[in-house]
C-alpha cells in the first residue's frame, strides 16, 4: 500500500510535506493560544475599568460582586447598552479593543497562510524540477537507443516504481542492443560469404564460357555442338544472374546502394523497367499496357526504380499463361505516387501469399512457365528497392482472377 516511499525522491518529498504540515500546525495553536490571552487581557482590563468606575460612583462592592456572578439579562439592560452604542448591529469600527485582537489575529493568519504556500510551492518546485531533469536525461538516452547508440544507461539505482521502469527500458535496450550486433555481424557474415562465393565463382564461370565457345567453333559434329553449347550457355547465364541477384541483394542489405534520386517521367520509367520483356511477352503470347497519364512525374532512383517494375512485370510473367495481360497503371494524390502491376492470371494461393517476399521463394503450384521461372529473388529485392526509397510494396490476389503489386513512394 505504500509502495510510493520507495522511491527515494518521493520518500523525500512527502517527508518534506509532513514537516511543513506539523509546523504549520504548531503555528496554528500558537495563534490560537494568543488570540485566546488577547482577548481574556482585553476582557480583564474592561472589567478593571468597569468595577473601577461603579465604586468611584459609590455602588457597593456586594452589588458590583452580584453583577458579576449574575448570568442573565434583562430588556432594559439590553436597552442600556443600545443607547449606549453597543449590540450586535455595532460595527466593530467603534470597538478597538475587539479591532486591535482582530487586527493582530489577521496578521498571524496571513503569516500562517504565507508560509504554508510558500513552503509547499518551493517544496514542489524542487521536487518536480528533480523529476524534469530525470525525465529529460531519460528521453535523451532513449533518443541515442533509437539511433542505435547503447554506450549510456538509463539511471537506476534508486527503489520505486520509476526506477524500476527506467531498469526495464534499460534492460530491453540491452536486449536490443544484443540482438543488435548479432544482425550485424549475421548480416556482415552473409554478404562476406556471397562476396567470396560469388568471387569464386567467376573464375570457373569465365574458364566454361572459354570452353563454351572453343566447342561452338568445332566444325565437326555442328548440331550436338550447337545443342550442347546451347543449353551449357543457359546455364551460364542463370548462374551469372543468380550471382548478379544474389550481389544485389546483398549491397541493399547492406545499405551500401547510394539511390541517386531525380524527377522522371514515369512512363519513362515504366517503359524502361518493361523494355527487355516485351519480346519474351509477344513469344508466350501476353501483352503488356502501360496506362497513366503521360505528364505524371516521379522522384526516384530511374534504375533501381525500373528494375523493380521489372521484376513484378518479369513475375506477372512467370505465373500467367498464354492470352495473358499484364498492366502497369500509375496515379498520384497530392502526396503520393502509386504504381500498380496487375495480371488476370490464377492469383496466388492463400498459403504462399504470406511467403512470396522471402528469398529464394517460389509458389509450388500455379507455374505457366517452368523453362523461364526466377530463382526467388526478384520480389525481395524489389521490395528492398522500393523500401529503400522511403516506399511500400503491398500485393492484393483473388484465386483464379489475378494479382495487383501495388508500390507506393512518396511524392
Amino acid at each position: 500500500m505504500m509502495d510510493f516511499l520507495k522511491d527515494e525522491g518521493q520518500k523525500r518529498y512527502f517527508g518534506a510535506l509532513a514537516v511543513i504540515l506539523v509546523a504549520a500546525s504548531i503555528f496554528a495553536v500558537v495563534i490560537w493560544q494568543v488570540n485566546g490571552n488577547r482577548i481574556k487581557a482585553g476582557s480583564i482590563q474592561r472589567d478593571r475599568c468597569l468595577v473601577s468606575s461603579l465604586m468611584e460612583q459609590g455602588v457597593s462592592e456586594a452589588v458590583i460582586a452580584r453583577a458579576f456572578a449574575e448570568e442573565e439579562f434583562t430588556e432594559k439592560g439590553t436597552d442600556l447598552l443600545k443607547r449606549l452604542g453597543i449590540s450586535e448591529a455595532t460595527e466593530l469600527f467603534f470597538m478597538p479593543e475587539v479591532m486591535r485582537i482582530q487586527k493582530g489575529t489577521g496578521m498571524l493568519l496571513a503569516g500562517l497562510f504565507f508560509f504554508l504556500w510558500a513552503s509547499l510551492l518551493l517544496l514542489a518546485s524542487i521536487f518536480f524540477q528533480k523529476r524534469e531533469r530525470l525525465y529529460r536525461q531519460a528521453v535523451r538516452i532513449m533518443d541515442q537507443y533509437m539511433k542505435g547508440d547503447f554506450t549510456e544507461h538509463l539511471p537506476q539505482m534508486e527503489e520505486g516504481c520509476l526506477h524500476r521502469l527506467l531498469g526495464k527500458i534499460d534492460g530491453l535496450a540491452n536486449a536490443l542492443a544484443a540482438g543488435n550486433e548479432e544482425a550485424v555481424k549475421t548480416k556482415n557474415f552473409l554478404k562476406d560469404t556471397i562476396s567470396d562465393i560469388s568471387h569464386q565463382l567467376k573464375t570457373p564461370l569465365s574458364a566454361l564460357t572459354m570452353y563454351n565457345e572453343i566447342i561452338a567453333s568445332d566444325a565437326e559434329n555442328k548440331e550436338t555442338v550447337l545443342t550442347f553449347t546451347q543449353k551449357t550457355q543457359a546455364a551460364l547465364d542463370r548462374i551469372e544472374g543468380l550471382i548478379q541477384a544474389l550481389l544485389k541483394v546483398t549491397r541493399l542489405d547492406a545499405g551500401a546502394v547510394a539511390f541517386e534520386k531525380q524527377t522522371w517521367l514515369l512512363a519513362d520509367v515504366a517503359g524502361r523497367a518493361v523494355s527487355e520483356l516485351l519480346v519474351r511477352a509477344e513469344e508466350e503470347n501476353k501483352e503488356i499496357l502501360l496506362t497513366g497519364e503521360e505528364n505524371t512525374e516521379i522522384n526516384c532512383d530511374l534504375q533501381w526504380t525500373s528494375e523493380a517494375i521489372g521484376n513484378l512485370v518479369k513475375n506477372a510473367l512467370d505465373y500467367t499463361e498464354q492470352n495473358a495481360k499484364i498492366t502497369v497503371a500509375w496515379n498520384q494524390s497530392p502526396e503520393t505516387t502509386r504504381i500498380s502491376i496487375s495480371d488476370n492470371g490464377k492469383g496466388i494461393d492463400e498459403k504462399d501469399i504470406y511467403h512470396i517476399f522471402k528469398r529464394f521463394y517460389r509458389a509450388s503450384k500455379g507455374k505457366a512457365n517452368r523453362q523461364k521461372q526466377g530463382i526467388g529473388l526478384g520480389l525481395p529485392m524489389a521490395r528492398s528497392i522500393i523500401e529503400s526509397q522511403g516506399g511500400t510494396l503491398s500485393v492484393q490476389s483473388t484465386k483464379g482472377e489475378g494479382t495487383t503489386f501495388t508500390i507506393t513512394l512518396p511524392k
